[in-house]
């Protein structure tokens, strides 16, 4: 109730002390100003509600203001709205109310606009009432700055280098003050008076302030100046640099390219009635001229009604200090200084992510900050490296990857369904339940946050929740009369119900919706309380898609049958996918029916989602065109000679350059580790291999050893995992006829196909018949 009176009585406020500035109608004249020297411009402003008289019915011209006063005034030249007015009002109440200890409240309307409009800063607003100057006479050249700032040219001020004055005294003028006073004389704003002098120390009177603020509330009109306040605005709108305005018949087509990349974003068309505005005044289209900023402003039908021009943004690169909100502290030669990022502000966070200011992490620490300013010194853009990014889950599966150490691999199910591997190093701070530990297998289902570099993806800290209750499962039907959820949980495939606290938070899809619109099959992460009751859903589509790269293969994570696909998304980042061999997804290689083990790296694939598990994948080949076995290789003074069996069936033969890269499981490996027996796929162009892909690399064309992943016994299939030449690791399938010989090699007794298992040494005799290896014999080591 406190806060409704306290909010009721500020609008009672704001209503009270608005005013607008509006056209000079009949004057309102006084007794004392008859003969004075500034009568015309005393009148002018007492129209326009600027000013009032005494109650004696007098002006008393030369009365001097106080710095609040003066202050007060300034605000009321922008020429805001009372909307913008009451909202801005609202917003800066209680900092201002605080920074004044609730004195001069009888100004706070005109303080907000103040500091909402750049007339002054927080710290500016604040020295002033500490040190006693708002209730001083204001001195002129104060005056100046203020009025400058409020006519929407301190960022013009700010950036003159050159700014001569004739006046006499100008030496007398403070070096802070002489570009806001040349930009006043310039303007016609202020003039020398009888002997040439500024008076710059001069208390300013209510006459003086009647004449300055004509002038400029006239120049003002005159060149259309509106502010521009991004905080106070909702249009949609397009900016970057221009690449070119080219004009017809009034129409302008305006093309723009990225302030972050530099790449082309499209043509906007500029109908002949937009407005163009370069320091916040209305100009013409000669503005737009290549290598400029443009803010293109467009309604709600999309077309563009004004364009904001800033000369070619100002880029420096700094060091980042930290994040506070909206503000950036960074230092750049030496300097610090505090970034605001708004609503116009673009950002990029690493290489490739891009958005607005919600994607920056305040923890992320970032080392580095490209900023990049407008003219009006507001930050267009900025791009933001060497932190870190956040991810979370539920530990699902632990594998201690190292004896010696504590690198381990684990896997999180992440909120929206997906499953993701990710390496732990020794390195990785590991937090649990806020103290430091280390990583088990007990610590299954419980919630993990994990923090990686945004370069590389590498994991810095592990902080796991033991104590918080998580369950997540595909929902079966929801109960509004009851308050209640029923889902199919995903470590049992056990249905639960779950009663929903009124306070629960539910989001869909990380947006807040309500627990009768959750959709039935949606996958949900929940946290339960001490009760088992619902104090936070999170729902996301029961089906998911994930568009990349395979860049890394492995085999066997946690269990013999798992095989893990490491892809890259088109953005960089990376996510795995592990999937068991013995119920595998469908795989479509080619638009044709395929297998996990025909999955290469290089190609491009859609892994889909559905219900928490991998359900299809989508492969293309993007860079092999060619597959074959090779015959032989004859090194060459200038490489080697290339001979090899195609997979068509064709004998092939090519001069390969001793620079061409070649590559085994997204690694380079040397030219001559290449060796007969080998299936290789070629990128060929012509005549000439681009490059070479080793996808099998076998000891023998006819025998391959290794332990077996799984058994598919319907298919009569091993899956093996074999060992190559170069020391590595590759996935053969082996296809088990009926006339195969298996035997047991250190008893000679034959065995059955089913008597072999995930884990068995084997060795294998036979031949490859395409991309699947042909047993004859099968020897049990």
């Amino acid at each position: 109730m406190k806060v409704k009176r306290l909010l009721s009585g500020l609008l009672a406020l704001v209503m009270a002390l608005t005013v607008t500035i509006l056209p000079a109608s009949a004057a309102t004249t006084f007794p004392d100003i008859q003969t004075h020297w500034a009568k015309s411009y005393i009148e002018a402003m007492t129209a326009a509600g600027m000013f009032k008289g005494y109650d004696d019915g007098n002006f008393k011209p030369e009365n001097q203001l106080t710095t609040a006063e003066a202050l007060a005034l300034c605000a009321r030249t922008v020429g805001l709205d009372s909307s913008t007015t009451m909202d801005i009002s609202v917003d800066y109440f209680p900092e201002i109310g605080a920074m004044l200890n609730n004195d001069q409240n009888w100004f706070y309307q005109e303080f907000s606009i103040c500091l909402a409009t750049g007339i002054l800063t927080s710290s500016d607003l604040k020295n002033l009432y500490q040190s006693g100057e708002l209730t001083r006479p204001i001195e002129k050249e104060d005056l100046a700055i203020y009025l400058v700032r409020a006519m929407q040219l301190g960022p013009m001020a700010d950036r003159l280098t050159s700014y001569p004055l004739t006046f006499d005294d100008t030496a007398s003028i403070s070096a802070d003050a002489r570009p806001s006073v040349y930009l006043l004389h310039v303007y016609g704003i202020v003039e020398g008076d009888q002997f040439n002098d500024f008076s710059p120390k001069l208390n300013v009177t209510r006459a003086v302030m009647a004449t300055m603020l004509t002038r400029a509330i006239a120049y003002m009109q005159a060149h259309g100046t509106s502010p521009d306040l991004p905080e106070y605005t909702d249009y949609a709108f397009r900016q970057g640099v221009i690449s070119s305005a080219i004009e017809s018949n009034g129409i302008i087509q305006l093309s723009l390219s990225s302030d972050l990349t530099g790449a082309a974003i499209g043509t906007i068309t500029l109908p002949a009635n937009v407005t163009i505005y370069e320091n916040n005044m209305v100009t013409t289209a000669s503005a737009l001229k290549s290598g400029r900023h443009a803010r293109v402003c467009l309604d709600s039908s999309g077309t563009a009604f004004a364009v904001r021009v800033s000369e070619a943004l100002d880029v420096f690169t700094a060091t980042v200090n930290g994040i506070d909100g909206k503000n950036v502290a960074v230092t750049a030669e030496g300097v610090g200084r505090i970034l605001t990022m708004d609503r116009f502000t673009q950002v990029q966070v690493g290489s490739k992510t891009t958005g607005d200011f919600s994607i920056v992490e305040p923890a992320a620490n970032y080392t580095t900050a490209v900023c990049k300013m407008d003219d009006q010194g507001r930050l267009v853009a900025i791009q933001l490296t060497g932190g870190t990014t956040t991810t979370e889950g539920i530990l699902t599966n632990y594998t201690r990857t190292s004896i010696s150490s504590n690198a381990s691999t684990i896997q999180l199910t992440g909120f929206d369904g997906v499953t993701r591997t990710y390496d732990i190093p020794s390195s990785a701070t590991v937090t649990v339940d806020g103290l430091n530990d280390s990583l088990s297998s007990s610590l299954k289902d419980s919630h993990v946050l994990l923090r990686l570099l945004e370069e590389n993806n590498t994991v810095q800290s592990v902080s796991v929740d033991t104590k918080s209750n998580y369950v997540q499962g595909i929902i079966k039907s929801v109960d509004t009369s009851n308050d209640t959820i029923s889902i199919t949980r995903l470590s049992n495939d056990r249905n639960a119900t779950y009663d929903v606290t009124s306070t629960a938070v539910i989001t869909y899809e990380e947006k807040t919706t309500r627990l009768r619109d959750l959709e039935r099959n949606a996958f949900v992460t929940i946290l339960l309380n001490e009760n088992d009751d619902a104090t936070l859903i999170q729902a996301y589509p029961s089906s998911t898609t994930t568009e990349g790269t395979i860049s890394e293969r492995t085999f066997g994570y946690d269990s013999g049958t798992n095989i893990t696909f490491l892809i890259t998304q088109r953005d960089g980042t990376t996510v795995s996918f592990t999937m068991d061999l013995t119920d595998p997804p469908v795989v479509v290689r080619d638009d044709v029916d395929s297998s996990l083990d025909k999955l290469r790296v290089g190609d491009e694939v859609a892994v889909t989602v559905r219900y928490g598990e991998v359900s299809r994948i989508e492969a293309v080949t993007q860079s092999v065109n060619l597959t074959g076995t090779v015959e032989r290789i004859i090194q060459e003074t200038s490489g080697y000679t290339l001979d090899m069996l195609l997979s068509t069936g064709e004998k092939v033969s090519y001069a390969v350059d001793s620079g061409v890269p070649v590559t085994q499981n997204n690694k380079a490996v040397a030219l001559s580790s290449l060796k007969p027996g080998y299936k290789l796929g070629l990128a060929v162009n012509g005549d000439q291999i681009i490059s070479i892909e080793i996808q099998q690399a076998i000891n023998s064309g006819n025998r391959v050893s290794g332990t077996i992943l799984y058994v598919d016994y319907i298919e009569d299939t091993i899956y093996l995992r074999a060992v190559t030449d170069a020391g590595g690791e590759e996935m053969v399938s082996i296809a088990v006829p009926s006339t195969a010989a298996i035997l047991d090699a250190s008893t000679g007794a034959s065995l059955s196909l089913r008597e072999l298992g995930t884990g068995n040494i084997i060795e294998v005799n036979g031949a490859y018949n395409g991309t699947m290896f042909q047993a004859t014999v099968i020897l049990l080591q």
